[in-house]
């Protein structure tokens, strides 16, 4: 009997330096201000405060003899809540600008072959979004306000936004976006290199777009008004609507697409 309550006090022991890796942290923001968040190797997942607080979770995946060379940093600045994800070893830190290095020759960034933290960010409807990464997925749910997200590798995905701006650039990825309801006129822009692009909106939208790919189809659920003579099976300046609001969609190798709500 004694073995055994031994045996399990040491399973106990064992297992609890795994349970700490992760990485939790709440507070708050004031209204109209930015979360933004900065990952290197992981996905980023956007999701709806259902308690009013920032929440954030990051969890390493990998490796976990190189679990210490890593940590999350959240900093409270003038603009809002900065998440980054940075090497213990490195000279790294993070500001309201994000992560940053003194150290030029970024040892350590070998590390990140074996591991990933993985982030995953619970923001109020009265917060702006902006989700930064290198390489991994990101996908913002429900965000209200102007949304930014930006990645080398991975795709973005952006569904129920109410928003006014949404700006997103990939390397190599998909771009989904959908809009469920636009609360003011700003500029819509989505941009990758090597994916597709595909946005959905409602059917009043209304928009002044520019639409092209090098390698790829062009496809519109809605009517369009070609302006001027650029318009061609690849490239196409046109209006939706009455327009007003600027959209630009653009791939080099992939298809470029604009759907209606259902």
């Amino acid at each position: 009997m004694i073995r055994r309550l031994v045996s399990a006090a040491f399973v106990a022991l064992v297992a609890t330096p795994a349970l700490a890796q992760d990485f939790r942290w709440s507070g708050s923001a004031t209204a109209g201000s930015q979360v933004s968040i900065h990952n290197i190797n992981g996905d980023i997942k956007v999701t709806p405060s259902a308690s009013g607080k920032i929440e954030v979770l990051g969890v390493k995946t990998g490796n976990s003899a190189y679990f210490d060379r890593i940590k999350v940093d959240v900093q409270q600045t003038s603009r809002g809540v900065t998440v980054c994800v940075l090497f213990e070893d490195n000279d790294s830190y993070c500001d309201e600008r994000g992560s940053h290095s003194d150290n030029r020759r970024g040892s350590g960034n070998r590390d990140f072959n074996n591991l990933a933290v993985n982030l995953t960010v619970a923001v109020p409807p009265n917060l702006m979004v902006a989700a930064n990464d290198v390489s991994g997925d990101i996908s913002v749910r429900g965000a209200q306000g102007d949304v930014r997200a930006n990645n080398v590798s991975g795709d973005i995905t952006l569904e129920g936004l109410k928003a006014s701006s949404v700006q997103v650039n990939s390397v190599s990825g998909d771009i989904i976006v959908r809009v469920d309801q636009f609360t003011g006129r700003g500029d819509l822009s989505f941009n990758t290199v090597s994916g597709d692009v595909t946005l959905e909106v409602p059917r009043q939208f209304e928009a002044d777009l520019s639409m092209s790919t090098v390698s790829g189809d062009i496809d519109s659920d809605f009517q369009l008004v070609v302006n001027g003579t650029r318009s061609n099976r690849r490239s196409i300046d046109a209006r939706i609507g009455a327009g007003g609001r600027r959209l630009d969609l653009n791939t080099v190798s992939g298809d470029v697409k604009i759907k209606m709500v259902n």
